[in-house]
């Protein structure tokens, strides 16, 4: 459990420690559970800590550090699939390639485990499993002080008899939710065939408590055996129940074989008004009147008060149930009746040696103040049918199904309309399973952008919330911030040789220190690169598009066809069809380039498109590219251009770098008649 001020590192290092424990293996498939979920601090601060390097090469500015990312798993790719409860407000929109999926049932999805497949190059295989208190947000992995567990890499094949049960009991439940990704199909398949070891001594156990299956307290009542006749259970938890207070102290004293509970009572000693007690006043009186429970504080002095009054107030948010000497769980399970009965919850089960970590309190509080709880979705009926969607941004075809084939029957003929994000319906109907085309100008499309929820009405007048996963990200179209002007484009080629530092995938250093210029001392963004003279430009344009062309007939010579594909048609800062785009569509930002050098630079673009006619999206740029092309010769100044100008720069400027021979005699033969 983390109490300092560096629970980032902490986390991060306990997560690294896990993988870097392997030399010579990589993550290749993730699963993650969570209550609430915050995807860009996920894509920038956790998704790097499955990469191979980890995160000490990446950019620390969030835009250039998700490109980077996107472009390693290009490379390696990673399959990851990241469950959260629905009914959470999530802020923010992924960006980056993984499934998400909105969990609804009959309590929360609450649990947070990390399950990770790693191979080496041998196949050799083995998975890391950790559990604990910290959501994947901000305040989870940066600010709350929070309880978490890794478990000793393992052999699938032989895992410890300790983890297994739990371990298969997640998957199979995420399989039967009907959202089960791809990493999860994985790893159930490769958990089935699984043999335990036995069980050794001390060994943490691994416990998942599913709604109407096994719950945490007939797990834990399973597991505790008798210490002593005076046994004292220690309590810690950010949250309380809200009602039947008695009957839940008795039902956690019976199944641990306690006496009494001492249950820690969180104070925030700083608020403005006076300490208070982080629980609401009627709950605190009726857990006052439960006579086996008593109102303890940290008997470490130095916690009951953990941080000064100028430093950043932390929410201790782990749960932790202990009996000092025997047992001690560490989880994600509050002290409530949802958390003991009805949600998920998951967490391990560790022999304890300790001393108390309680001691009664000498005076109660006398202000009282409801801990911030996160923001829920207002007006979900969960009574409506569960329904899923995909959005493919290449496609740009929306599809909405039922995760339940039974919930079907009943729904499936029901006319209902899209609603968009200002709560407009749409004039179209659909009916469920729906597939629609979303054109680019419609409000729906640009909600997508940013708001990865959809709303259906049913004909009843109800209201469905679904969650959207898109898919294709790599082809959503770009903040404007992100879209470099056509010199910066071409740089980012330049390293695409492995000629310098961060070269080849995800070589954004120019658009980093083009994004950190942006309106420094309220000045105004840069209008592209400095000026430069027509030989200058024409060697960058030379050398990039050269650089380029190689990487990309090497790709197809390795059957790469998706690198290739990403060139000709990803709205991306480093791809031809973001460079046309800036002819097309240059806007405020773009330099335009002179318009010899426009013109040879449409010229590559063509030819490299010609180098993959068979790929239909190089067919499309290519007819971009030519109709850009044929404006820009009927246009000054290349229409009053001697055409053999124009043969004299193709020579010079559209050959391999040295075949530039005999250039400079044609360029004399052409003057010489004047």
């Amino acid at each position: 459990m983390s109490g300092s001020d560096t629970q980032w590192q902490t986390l991060k290092e306990a997560f690294r420690s896990a993988v870097e424990a392997l030399p010579g293996y990589r993550v290749t498939h993730a699963v993650f559970t969570t209550y609430a979920f915050e995807p860009e601090f996920f894509e920038t601060s956790i998704l790097p800590l499955l990469l191979p390097d980890g995160d000490g090469n990446l950019s620390l500015h969030s835009a250039v550090r998700r490109l980077q990312i996107e472009a390693i798993l290009r490379e390696t790719p990673v399959a990851i699939d990241v469950y959260f409860d629905a009914h959470v407000v999530m802020p923010g929109c992924p960006l980056l390639p993984y499934g998400m999926k909105a969990m609804r049932g009959p309590g929360e999805f609450h649990g947070k485990v990390i399950l990770l497949r790693l191979e080496d190059e041998e196949g050799n295989v083995r998975c890391i499993l950790g559990a604990g208190s910290a959501n994947l947000t901000q305040a989870g992995w940066w600010e709350n002080i929070e309880a978490w567990h890794f478990a000793q890499a393992f052999d699938p094949l032989r895992p410890p008899g300790s983890i297994l049960p739990g371990v298969k009991a997640l998957l199979a439940f995420l399989v039967k939710s009907g959202q089960a990704g791809g990493a999860t199909r994985t790893l159930d398949r490769l958990f089935k065939p699984a043999e335990a070891r036995r069980v050794r001594r001390g060994e943490p156990e691994f416990g998942v408590f599913l709604p109407g299956v096994h719950s945490f307290l007939e797990w834990l009542g399973d597991r505790v055996t008798p210490s002593s006749a005076n046994a004292r259970l220690e309590v810690i938890s950010p949250y309380f129940a809200d009602t039947d207070h008695a009957a839940l102290t008795n039902a956690l004293l019976d199944a641990t074989h306690s006496q009494a509970l001492d249950l820690w009572l969180p104070i925030d000693p700083w608020q403005a008004g006076g300490a208070a007690a982080l629980i609401e006043e009627c709950c605190f009186k009726a857990l006052s009147e439960v006579d086996a429970l008593r109102w303890s504080q940290m008997s470490e002095k130095g916690l009951v008060q953990s941080r000064k009054p100028d430093q950043t107030p932390r929410f201790l948010h782990a749960k932790v149930i202990r009996q000092a000497g025997n047992f001690c769980f560490m989880g994600s399970v509050n002290f409530s009746n949802k958390a003991f009965r009805v949600n998920y919850e998951a967490g391990f089960l560790f022999r304890d040696e300790g001393v108390s970590w309680l001691e009664p309190m000498d005076a109660h509080p006398s202000r009282f103040l409801k801990p911030a709880e996160l923001a829920r979705h207002q007006g979900m009926d969960d009574t409506l049918p569960e329904l899923l969607a995909s959005f493919d941004w290449q496609t740009r075809m929306l599809l909405v199904d039922f995760v339940h084939r039974k919930e079907a029957e009943k729904f499936e003929s029901q006319s209902v309309r899209l609603v968009d994000a200002q709560g407009a319906e749409c004039r179209r109907r659909v009916t469920l399973k729906a597939r629609i085309e979303v054109k680019a100008d419609e409000s729906l499309y640009q909600d997508l952008k940013t708001n990865p929820w959809i709303r259906l009405a049913f004909p009843d007048g109800r209201l469905a919330l679904v969650w959207v996963q898109q898919d294709g990200l790599e082809y959503r179209p770009p903040p404007e911030n992100l879209r470099p002007d056509v010199w910066r484009i071409l740089d980012m080629w330049r390293g695409l040789a492995g000629g310098r530092k961060g070269s080849g995938p995800g070589d954004f250093e120019e658009l980093e220190i083009f994004l950190k210029q942006r309106f420094t001392d309220t000045e105004a963004p840069p209008e592209g690169a400095p000026e430069q003279d027509m030989f200058e430009e024409m060697a960058v344009a030379h050398g990039s598009f050269y650089l380029l062309r190689r990487s990309l007939q090497e790709a197809a010579e390795r059957g790469n066809a998706q690198r290739c594909e990403y060139y000709f048609c990803a709205p991306r800062p480093d791809t031809l069809a973001s460079l046309v785009d800036r002819f097309d569509r240059p806007g405020t930002q773009a330099n335009k380039p002179d318009a010899l050098a426009a013109w040879v630079i449409l010229q590559w673009v063509i030819q490299i498109c010609l180098d993959h006619k068979n790929l239909r999206s190089a067919k499309l740029l290519r007819r971009r590219a030519e109709a850009e092309l044929l404006k820009l010769l009927a246009e000054e100044p290349l229409c009053a251009l001697d055409a053999r100008f124009l043969e004299w720069a193709a020579r010079m400027f559209l050959c391999e770098p040295g075949r530039e021979r005999g250039v400079t005699r044609y360029f004399k033969q052409m003057e010489s008649p004047q």
